[in-house]
């Protein structure tokens, strides 16, 4: 045996009578029979006892299907009115379960309905196929319309707005409605389809129920027509919640609950544990993300910091440069004047070799001391390379950096300050 459970909420909102039992509707169909003791019986019982559990699950509709295969398949539905409890929805359907088996012994088509709830049963699926062509029962009320014209007439209107209401206006296939006769009547409506059903399936099945409704009205203030999928009734007087009739027209349908599913009374304490889960995770997210937030805008404040640290200076071009050059007065000085001071370059002046080539050590004669670089015939650095780094270091007018004392360019050498070892707080890369 395979079972195949599905559950789809139900809206039947018909207000149950004291003793639901009072008013109880059945069918057996003779048109296929099954051996007491078989298979099939098996099946069924398997099938209707699944449904008390599986409708109260959430008050809801229920279908189940159970069998190897044809002909010992059974499939049954069970559906239950919203405004009734858990417990009184899974003893209804127990109940009707049971009067069907023992109204339609034998019988494997068969429907019991009452204002409660609805169970039926099959030897063949029958989900999704509207049934319109049994008839389980039209009743009329007992008193007659006051103005029956204009009973009739609103009643027409009443149910064409019903019909498409219902079809395609909830997703779970019910409505209600409600039109003036006088200024103090009213005639109330309610109209469903199993939830099984399509919409335009749906529409069709309302349409032939109201189509029953000239045929037996006979100028009564109420009337009901119930068929094998659908029905639809009318009364002069309010007979339905409409609180949760209204509530039925905007409810989405509910998720399919898992094997094992809590019941609609656990609803309460699943949406406790998951509120408290949403506040827990705000109450983690909410620092987390406040803390990221903060340090990317630190991030972004020292990436713009360093850039500002590490801007690329640009070499100038050789026109500018030679401009440069020529604007910087009194830094030049001839080539005799650095060969007194160093020592004529002696090797005992060399403080070191740089790119360009010998860094030497001198004294002029005003007592200055001074740092000569010369740039080397062998140095693969250029001429122009040696120029920036006259001009930039000419720039350079700070107590704590190092400047440009002369630059004797025909000569290739460049003339700074020298400072003695360990006072240098800025490293000089050395140019051609």
């Amino acid at each position: 045996l395979f079972p195949v459970l599905l559950l789809l909420c139900s809206s039947s909102l018909l207000a149950a009578p004291a003793n639901a039992e009072d008013d109880i509707y059945f069918q057996c169909s003779s048109d296929a029979n099954y051996t007491l003791g078989g298979a099939f019986q098996a099946n069924l019982d398997a099938v209707l006892s699944s449904l008390p559990s599986a409708a109260a699950a959430s008050w809801c509709f229920a279908k189940n299907a159970t069998g190897a295969a044809a002909p010992d398949m059974a499939y049954g539905i069970a559906q239950c009115g919203r405004d009734v409890s858990t417990p009184v929805c899974s003893n209804c359907v127990e109940k009707m379960a049971q009067k069907l088996r023992d109204g339609c012994l034998g019988r494997k088509n068969a429907i019991i309905f009452s204002e409660t709830c609805m169970v039926r049963h099959s030897n063949a699926s029958f989900f999704g196929e509207p049934d319109g062509g049994h008839l389980l029962k039209y009743y009329t009320a007992v008193l007659n319309a006051t103005q029956p014209e204009l009973f009739a007439t609103r009643l027409d209107a009443l149910m064409s707005g019903l019909k498409t209401k219902a079809a395609y206006g909830s997703p779970l296939m019910f409505a209600p409605n409600v039109t003036d006769v006088a200024p103090l009547v009213k005639i109330y409506s309610v109209a469903q389809c199993t939830r099984d059903l399509g919409k335009d399936d749906c529409y069709k099945c309302l349409d032939r129920a109201a189509a029953y409704i000239p045929s037996y009205w006979d100028m009564k203030q109420g009337g009901q027509s119930i068929l094998w999928s659908y029905f639809v009734r009318f009364e002069a007087s309010l007979f339905y919640d409409a609180s949760g009739a209204e509530a039925a027209m905007s409810t989405a349908l509910a998720p399919v609950p898992a094997p094992g599913a809590v019941s609609p009374n656990n609803n309460h304490n699943s949406s406790t544990g998951s509120n408290r889960t949403v506040r827990t995770a705000l109450l983690v997210s909410i620092p987390v993300g406040v803390t990221l937030l903060v340090l990317l805008f630190v991030a972004v404040y020292i990436c713009k910091k360093n850039r500002k640290l590490h801007k690329h200076v640009q070499i100038a071009s050789k026109s500018h440069v030679d401009e440069e050059m020529g604007s910087s007065d009194s830094l030049q000085y001839d080539l005799n004047t650095l060969r007194i001071a160093t020592g004529n370059f002696s090797d005992q002046n060399k403080l070191g070799q740089g790119g360009f080539g010998p860094v030497y050590k001198g004294k002029l004669p005003n007592g200055q001391n001074i740092a000569v670089k010369r740039l080397s015939t062998t140095s693969h650095q250029g001429q122009a390379e040696m120029k920036n780094e006259v001009v930039l270091v000419a720039k350079f007018q700070h107590k704590n950096l190092v400047r440009l004392c002369d630059t004797p360019v025909s000569r290739k050498a460049l003339n700074i300050p020298h400072i003695h070892s360990h006072t240098l707080c800025m490293k000089f890369v050395c140019l051609k």
